[in-house]
């Protein structure tokens, strides 16, 4: 898993909870997870656009049809 803290400017709205959002699966090489994560996705990242089918794998979820 990554060691990474959360950019200042990411907004993150759970940066307890980070370490399992879909941007840092993908820098750590997590591709299974990120898959599995983004299979049917009803939320988006309002910062980065990754879209999945938790809430909270995303550091700003929203609907994906808003």
């Amino acid at each position: 898993m990554s060691e990474r803290l959360p950019r200042v400017d990411n907004l993150c709205k759970n940066p307890d909870n980070h370490k399992n959002h879909i941007c840092e699966l993908k820098a750590a090489g997590e591709t299974a997870e990120v898959e599995r994560l983004q299979k049917d996705a009803r939320f988006v990242c309002q910062n980065c656009g990754a879209e999945a089918n938790e809430i909270g794998a995303l550091c700003a979820p929203g609907p994906i049809d808003a």
